[in-house]
């Protein structure tokens, strides 16, 4: 039995000697079908072998063999085809051997290298071939109760009183016996595959070292003692200029090559080595090459002991640093002679070779270099890249181009930028360099300083006159629009109020259009108030949550009747946009307004783009633009023509009021300014981009509303007709207008008492608190302004509903503030149907 086992053993060894020869070898590497046959094959001579030696028990009446883990293992490594093979070697085997049961036993062959087949598919290799611990364990599982086939079958042939008795004993050897199978091949295979990866490292290994030495371009030596002289590869024999093969080089032979003041010193550090007092040394020499030139020879080396301790072997390389000696001896020089200078300039020395503009290499810079860059002189030698780094990315294409036309033309070269330091601080400096030729090669020379105070300085005086100049000039506008504002519009009020009442009693049509001409041209006047209001901030706005996309698909069809067909209309709207919260009608106003621009500038000809988007907009780009703005998130409404462009000695004075290059009575010269306002009040900004013949670009910024979610649309309904009989009181100080009131109401069916101040309203509703509505003025003489009357009322009479009338919007804010949300405030002057149309919506409220 011992000799069955000792030859089962051996048989499962070869195994492993042969998968391993099949998958260490080169031509089968990458063919894994022939090598799937290959294990096929191998394992199905295992398994006739293992069969052969099988060991039999008196107790069991059966031959016992280990060909369980061959089969397994053959249909697991070699798949299908593998598997096949072995189960039909072992099948043959057994049908020729022949023997009890040969049925069971050639179905067990099969069914055994199924299961290996079948973890092939369901439980693959992650690294094939390597056999997971977890698959082995499946595998035992499936072995285990493929027995359960055979117990059935011959239990269901036995007549004895306990059929499963003998069956079960005989099975479980084979299960006992097939485990045992099943772990010592894979355990060997294992180690197989084992040495066939630790064999591919080594070999790639030495590959990959061959490729390195090639590229190095250093030679290797190989010295054993007693020999004759050191072994010299092919590299090393050129390195010392030798026309001979690799091979051995006597040692005096060597020597001779060395330089004669070297020799000495490179003697006794090898005796040291050979005596065994230095393991790892190196020794820069020099060598005279057969070309009669002299050679830096780095040699490094090792040392190998035998048994006793004694050194018996030495090997190591040797680098050819000619070239870096003397790159070091040119640059030392350089150095040495920019140093006395560079301690005594403020300022940073940079020198370097430019001959090769596209790969300058830098020769020197003084070690001030850390106080502007924060970075030391050695670490620029290390990487001088360094330098382009830390430039300002949008300048170095143009710094670039100007030391090149330096070169070219030898002019001195200047230039201002800036950088970031690798610690994230901004600095300004300024470059002046001059390019020279010397010894056929092209140096740059220049001296670096630092302007970052200038700069700063320049840049915050700069800032600060812009931004006072603008708010000095948007303050004076607002002082002289808000006072002309009111009693202008108080006049417009007195004129629109008595051409409408007098429209009501004019029958002639020649009459009538004369007053409609006289209305037209009185609310002309109030739009140019309006304008200048907006361009001052001071315009009556009204924001809702609005989406800018839905505003421009529904203005694009009335925006497009104003334009010519020859213009062409397009839009790029981003999907999700950010929702807003503007006043619509001053939108549509900047957004017509720029689209009319856009028109004239094109003269009826080209394409204009409507675009939106969501920007961010960082503290930076504010300081950069000098802009009056919160940093955030905000939405932009774009508005592109294809024109000439706007030249730059006009840019600056394009927002100004009544500031226009159009003909005489083509435009007002308060599109623009009205826009700019208007962005100014809703809290945001615009900016123009304009290049001559290319066209012209407004950028609107929005800030982002404060709720993302846009209100739910509700349905308009008509206002209900308010009953006749109403009684309304009136606080306006101007007697024209207030007169005006009076008529339109009265003819309108409402009972009106009119007062002419606010103290006055007060002691007339005191006495009789059965008005239904109070219209007033918001800035009156006396002590009760519109807004404080208003809020002293309704301490009294909370429900009383209130209609505000003010010249300019600002007035809203005078002497406190009684308004409510529900309240409306109408500007001057007012059509008598808005006027109608808001005070019955008011009664019809309440």
């Amino acid at each position: 039995m011992f000799a069955s086992v000792l030859q089962s053993l051996t048989s499962l060894l070869l195994a492993g000697v042969l998968v391993y020869s099949v998958f260490a070898s080169d031509r089968l590497r990458g063919r894994k079908l022939v090598q799937q046959i290959l294990l096929g094959i191998i394992f199905g001579v295992m398994v006739i072998s293992l069969g052969i030696s099988s060991i039999s028990f008196k107790i069991i009446p059966t031959q016992l063999d280990a060909k369980a883990g061959p089969l397994i293992l053959a249909g697991y490594l070699g798949g299908p085809i593998g598997g096949l093979i072995a189960a039909l070697c072992g099948a043959y085997y057994r049908i020729t051997f022949g023997g009890p049961m040969l049925g069971i036993a050639v179905f067990m062959n099969l069914a055994t290298a199924a299961i290996g087949v079948t973890a092939h598919y369901l439980t693959p290799s992650t690294n094939w071939p390597t056999i997971q611990k977890s698959t082995i364990k499946y595998i035992i599982v499936a072995f285990v109760l493929l027995h359960l086939i055979p117990l059935w079958y011959l239990s269901s042939l036995s007549d004895a009183p306990s059929p499963y008795a003998v069956p079960s004993q005989t099975l479980t050897a084979f299960i006992v016996v097939g485990i045992m199978s099943i772990l010592a091949t894979w355990q060997i295979m294992n180690y197989s595959l084992k040495f066939v990866n630790d064999g591919m490292q080594s070999a790639d290994l030495a590959n990959q070292l061959g490729l390195v030495m090639d590229a190095s371009g250093m030679g290797k030596f190989d010295h054993k003692i007693g020999s004759a002289g050191p072994v010299f590869d092919t590299a090393l024999m050129k390195i010392y200029g030798l026309d001979r093969p690799a091979g051995t080089l006597a040692q005096s032979e060597w020597e001779a090559i060395i330089h004669r003041d070297d020799i000495g010193r490179l003697r006794a550090q090898m005796q040291q080595t050979w005596l065994g007092e230095k393991v790892n040394d190196k020794a820069d020499f020099r060598a005279c090459h057969s070309d009669g030139s002299l050679r830096y020879i780095r040699a490094t080396w090792t040392s190998e002991t035998d048994r006793d301790g004694k050194v018996s072997r030495v090997v190591g390389l040797h680098a050819d640093l000619s070239d870096i000696h003397e790159a070091k001896q040119q640059l030392q020089k350089s150095r040495d002679r920019l140093g006395l200078i560079a301690e005594k300039i403020p300022g940073v020395i940079l020198e370097y070779d430019a001959t090769d503009p596209n790969n300058p290499e830098l020769l020197y810079i003084s070690p001030k270099c850390i106080e502007l860059w924060g970075v030391t002189d050695a670490e620029f030698y290390a990487d001088h890249m360094l330098l382009t780094k830390m430039h300002a990315p949008e300048d170095i294409d143009y710094f670039l181009a100007s030391i090149l036309k330096g070169i070219r033309t030898s002019e001195p070269i200047f230039h201002r930028y800036s950088i970031t330091t690798l610690t994230g601080q901004t600095r300004w400096l300024d470059y002046h360099g001059k390019a020279v030729s010397e010894s056929g090669k092209l140096y740059v020379k220049a001296i670096i300083l630092d302007a970052t105070r200038e700069v700063e300085a320049q840049g915050q005086a700069e800032m600060e006159r812009e931004i006072s100049r603008n708010a000095q000039k948007i303050e004076s506008i607002g002082q002289l629009t808000g006072g002309v504002a009111h009693d202008f519009n108080n006049l417009l009020a007195v004129i629109l109020g008595n051409l409408e009442l007098l429209r009501d009693s004019v029958t002639s049509p020649p009459e009538n259009t004369l007053i409609e001409t006289a209305i037209n041209a009185t609310l002309r006047g109030a739009d140019l108030t309006r304008n200048m209001l907006a361009f001052a901030r001071k315009a009556p706005l009204t924001p809702i949550i609005l989406d800018l996309n839905t505003v421009v698909r529904e203005t694009k069809n009335w925006i497009g009747r104003a334009l010519p067909e020859s213009i062409i209309v397009e839009t790029s709207l981003l999907a999700g946009l950010w929702p807003v919260e503007v006043d619509r009608a001053s939108l549509e106003s900047a957004l017509l307004n720029l689209t009319l621009n856009a028109r004239d500038a094109m003269e009826d000809h080209g394409s204009l783009t409507i675009e939106t988007a969501n920007v961010r907009i960082e503290q930076p780009y504010i300081d950069a633009r000098k802009e009056e703005l919160i940093p955030g998130r905000y939405v932009m409404l774009a508005v592109s023509d294809t024109g000439p462009g706007i030249p730059n000695e006009i840019l600056g004075s394009i927002f100004e009021p009544f500031f226009t290059t159009k003909p005489t009575g083509k435009g007002s010269g308060l599109g623009l300014s009205m826009t700019f306002g208007f962005m100014r009040q809703s809290g945001g900004t615009v900016r123009v981009y304009t290049e001559i013949n290319q066209g012209t670009t407004f950028k609107l910024y929005f800030p982002v509303a404060s709720s993302l979610h846009l209100p739910p649309t509700e349905p308009v309904e008509e206002l209900p007709t308010a009953s006749k009989g109403y009684k309304l009181l009136i606080a306006e100080d101007e007697t024209a207008v207030r007169d005006v009131l009076v008529m339109i109401l009265e003819r309108a069916g409402y009972q009106v008492m009119a007062t002419t101040s606010g103290d006055a309203a007060f002691a007339v509703f005191e006495a009789d608190p059965s008005y239904n509505l109070l219209l007033t003025d918001i800035v009156m003489p006396g002590q009760l302004q519109g807004t404080t009357l208003a809020k002293k009322l309704r301490k009294r009479w909370p429900d009383l509903p209130v209609i505000f009338m003010s010249g300019y919007a600002s007035e809203a804010t005078v002497h406190g503030n009684g308004l409510r949300p529900e309240d409306i405030r109408m500007m001057k002057p007012v059509q008598r149907a808005d006027l109608l149309m808001a005070v019955e919506k008011v009664l019809s409220s309440s």
